[in-house]
């Protein structure tokens, strides 16, 4: 990771954003390209065989996608629904849809609905294609018929799920579901809570309602599932097998493998998914809104010429796994006013840091190269973290020293600094 800012020695100058206005499409906007942090008044729609990718955008309407079109949305708020017929896919990651979500193919047509990190207000209904549903809310039900295969995991569903006929199989895992659960008709690995050879999954599920399985050809497996309501067995061949952690009010059907326990007692069940910790990210940022730095005027001293400030506080924040260890350091490029440059190692600062609930350690300080040495024209550390650190966000800074020799032509000078994160 690496950004830039420019230093003065009269006045530390950034370079500072401008305010963008962010355009507003009142009637319906056709997409076929890419679409970034946009209004749409009304409906976005995907012409048939077209490529949309969308980021950040808000769709006040629906979004629609035609035969062979293809949808890539990320960070969206859709405030309508989302429609596809026969589209190439549809994928949906992060943020919202209020309404409803809906794809359909033929059966000569191949497609996919991606749902990831999504809340949906209504409901999921889809068929012929491949479904794939992650780390997603759904207000009301999920339905798919004849998707090629459907996997739902870590998703909570405030309705009923009912998957059927799908040839190439099915997984539910971490899903939390207030309704009963269907799946029928299906071929393949049908794993509910399970893996292939019905040893429990890492992620469990809760149902509140029943949990019927019927007329599957499948390998059936339910592991680490609790039903409140029922399992319903029927038709399946082979029969399915329930393995451990599989608990149910009752059950009605043959099955293999071990009979399930009872819930647990009580006025209510609370139930909730802890997914894998996100890989995470080592980010930096300047602290406050203005990234102008000034030394001012520099004053006449005895044998020299002499300025100080202080930096633009930086906010380090660290979300990676396991916490590694990290360094924040700083090369300055040398001075120019226009003319002959002027070394940088006349610059020097002494690092500091304000709010330490990230584990941050200031650097060492560094003198001018007026006094000896080299100042901020070799690579600095200005902070750092050490491995296991707390895992939180800290400010760091530094008080700058600028000693300039008497003979140092008159002018306004800039110089770089640049900014390094290690790991």
């Amino acid at each position: 990771m690496r950004t830039t800012f420019k230093v003065s020695a009269i006045a530390l100058l950034v370079a500072g954003g401008s305010l963008v206005a962010v355009p507003a499409y009142a009637a319906d906007l056709s997409c076929a390209g890419d679409i970034g942090d946009q209004v749409v008044a009304g409906n976005l729609v995907v012409g048939g065989g077209a490529d949309c990718v969308v980021g950040g955008a808000t769709v006040q309407g629906d979004i629609i996608v035609e035969a062979g079109g293809w949808l890539d949305a990320t960070s969206v708020v859709v405030e309508g629904d989302v429609i596809a017929t026969d589209a190439y896919g549809v994928l949906l990651d992060g943020t919202s849809v209020a309404g409803d979500i809906s794809a359909y193919s033929a059966g000569t047509e191949l497609g996919f609905l991606y749902v990831n990190d999504l809340e949906v207000g209504g409901s999921v209904a889809a068929g012929g294609i491949d479904v794939e549903v992650t780390d997603s809310t759904i207000g009301g039900s999920l339905t798919t018929q004849d998707g090629n295969y459907v996997d739902v995991v870590r998703t909570s569903v405030v309705g009923d799920v009912s998957i059927d006929g799908s040839p190439w199989g099915v997984s539910i895992a971490g899903a939390i579901v207030q309704g009963g659960v269907t799946v029928s008709g299906s071929a393949r690995d049908v794993l509910i809570g399970a893996d292939v050879a019905g040893g429990p999954d890492a992620f469990a599920n809760t149902i509140g309602g029943d949990l019927v399985l019927s007329d599957n050809s499948a390998n059936l497996r339910v592991a680490a599932t609790t039903v409140h309501g029922a399992i319903e067995l029927s038709g399946n061949d082979p029969l399915a097998a329930l393995g451990t952690g599989v608990t149910a009010g009752s059950v009605d059907g043959e099955y293999t493998g071990t009979a399930p326990g009872a819930p647990v007692a009580g006025d209510q069940a609370i139930a909730v998914t802890v997914p894998n910790q996100a890989p995470g990210e080592l980010i930096w940022a300047l602290e406050g809104s203005s990234a102008l730095v000034d030394l001012g005027v520099a004053d006449e001293q005895l044998d020299h010429f002499a300025a100080s400030g202080e930096i633009v506080p930086i906010r380090v924040q660290d979300t990676r796994a396991g916490n590694p260890e990290w360094s924040l350091t700083a090369q300055v490029s040398n001075f120019s006013a226009g003319g002959d440059p002027v070394s940088s190692k006349y610059l020097g600062w002494t690092p500091e840091v304000t709010d330490a609930a990230g584990g941050a350690v200031a650097g060492a300080p560094v003198q001018s190269g007026f006094d000896g040495g080299d100042g901020l024209s070799a690579a600095r550390t200005l902070a750092s973290a050490p491995d296991g650190h707390a895992r939180s966000a800290s400010v760091v800074g530094a008080d700058l020293e600028l000693k300039l020799p008497l003979e140092t032509p008159r002018g306004t000078y800039t110089a770089t600094i640049t900014l390094t994160a290690l790991s």
